[in-house]
This record gives C-alpha cells, structure tokens and sequence, in this order.
C-alpha cells in the first residue's frame, strides 16, 4: 500500500519531533505504519540523523523457547534502528528503501529487556547522498549494536541497504 502525501507529512513530521526529544508518538505511529513490529512493541528511545535507539522489550512475544530474547527479535530491532537512521537523514518518500542483506551475530543471551542502536557514519551517509545524487541510487552497510539493561553486548547486526529514488 503506497502511502498518502498526508501520511508522508505526518512520518516527516513526527521524526522530527523525535531529533528534538520527543519520541512518544513516533514509536506508536511507527506500530500502524509497520505492523510486522507492533508485537514486538519496539520502542524509538532516541534519534538523530547519525544514531537511533531502540528499546526491545522483555516479553513473552519477544522471547524463546529457552525463556531468553528470541534471536528474530534481536534481529528485528537491529534492522529497525539501522533504517531509522536513514529516514532521519533523507525522511519520508521520493524513495524506496530495500533491506538485501543482515548478517548479525550473537554474542550472549538477553535475559532482560534490551536496546539496539545503529550508527550512521557521516563518510557512509556521504556516499549514499552522492550515489542518489549521481545514480538515483545506493548500496551501503549499517551497524546496530544491541547490548541488555546492564550493558552487556548481546549482539551485533550488519544491515545492507539498497535505496533507490522513486521514478528512477
């Protein structure tokens, strides 16, 4: 379902809002635009355009058989915290974003609630700028890094992107 240019308003709006601090509403309108993520309850808890966070909750959807933060999950609020990253930096619209490849690897169990954040390094956001600018198109790498509430690592993702102008 392609988007209304209101609907786009609305996202642009409320990611902004999140830069500045204010992430409430950005993470409940986040769980109706995808709601793949709603029983996940991923929550923004930071954003900016060089680094976003997001809050994974320890909860019965989100865990194993084992009773420990499901591997899925982990891999689903890494990819989350890379892309919004990216629509930080460009926003909403005039372009399709395209997750091709995630490569993450897990170093300890989350046994609490846990937080993945990307990073957007500015040399990475350049060449991405410069390959729309150039070709309407890019491919880049991303890293989330998601540690539990005492800090621990649990895991750490590579997310590859395709991002495409629309009408290219």
């Amino acid at each position: 379902m392609k988007p209304t240019s209101a609907a786009i308003r609305l996202l642009n709006k409320q990611i902004e809002a999140a830069k500045s601090g204010r992430v409430t509403w950005i993470s409940r309108l986040l769980q109706e635009v995808i709601p793949f993520n709603r029983p996940h309850r991923l929550r923004v808890v930071s954003l900016s355009d060089h680094s976003c966070t997001i809050a994974l909750p320890f909860r019965r959807r989100n865990k194993n058989h084992l009773g420990t933060m499901h591997a899925c999950a982990i891999a689903t609020a890494s990819e989350y915290a890379a892309g919004m990253c990216v629509l930080a930096t460009l926003g909403v619209g005039g372009f399709r974003l395209i997750m091709s490849d995630l490569h993450v690897t897990y170093v300890r169990r989350g046994e609490m609630d846990c937080q993945a954040t990307a990073s957007f390094p500015e040399e990475v956001k350049q060449d991405m700028i410069r390959g729309l600018d150039l070709d309407g198109k890019a491919q880049f790498d991303m890293v989330s890094e998601v540690s539990d509430a005492k800090g621990q690592p649990v895991a750490r993702a590579v997310v590859t992107w395709h991002i495409k102008r629309m009408g290219v």
